[in-house]
């Protein structure tokens, strides 16, 4: 390892998977989900989402994922990306953490400010949302506006990345497993699901093989 950069030797030591810009995940169901998103795209429209500029990397499996992991992997990456300068003296890592927005994820961003200061809400941390508004206007109180506006008629309702998977997709697995889902939310088109224990077993395990399924 004595070519790595600081940032990709810790990262290698890990077993984690960077890029320049990296989103940080709760785990590896939601590290497979992008994953499976972006084959599908590949697949479809021949895009290359994930590969040299950009990466989706699980903060760690079980105890050591979670939204305390994403917190203490993002805040390691940045403060190791601050030693490891480009030509031009700035990082060339850029670290993003997303998280559910429930009750956990809403914990989470406010701590992640609590643990460093310099972090800030739609710049380096961002919670799911049924409308991720896209801008290139990198001002993070800008962003905050535009996600609040787009994300009017779902301020009631918890996201989770699971509920953005496609409609035929969660209908043949609810038709494979029926009791795999406890209660649903909706709010105007939007659903939220929480799944019982088994249920979230079943999909973690199944929704590949249905996905590679699906025409």
């Amino acid at each position: 390892m004595p070519d790595l950069d600081p940032v990709a030797r810790y990262a290698l030591a890990l077993g984690f998977s960077i890029a320049p810009r990296t989103i940080i995940v709760e785990g590896r169901t939601d590290f497979d989900l992008f994953t499976l998103a972006a084959l599908q795209e590949q697949r479809d429209t021949k895009s290359l989402l994930l590969g040299r500029d950009l990466a989706v990397m699980a903060a760690g499996d079980g105890d050591e994922g979670g939204t305390a992991g994403v917190l203490r992997q993002l805040i390691t990456l940045r403060n190791i990306a601050r030693s490891d300068l480009g030509p031009k003296g700035s990082p060339r890592y850029r670290f993003v953490a997303l998280f559910d927005d429930d009750r956990a994820g809403r914990q989470a961003v406010r701590a992640a400010r609590e643990w460093d200061r310099s972090v800030i809400e739609f710049k380096d941390v961002f919670r799911l949302r049924p409308m991720m508004p896209m801008t290139t206007n990198a001002d993070a109180t800008v962003l905050e506006r535009l996600f609040r506006e787009a994300n009017t008629p779902y301020k009631n309702i918890e996201w989770e990345l699971e509920d953005l998977l496609g409609t035929e997709l969660l209908s043949a697995f609810c038709e494979e497993y029926p009791t795999a889902i406890s209660r649903q939310f909706r709010a105007g088109e939007v659903v939220h699901r929480d799944y019982t224990r088994d249920g979230k077993g079943s999909r973690n395990n199944n929704m590949y093989e249905l996905a590679e399924g699906m025409p």
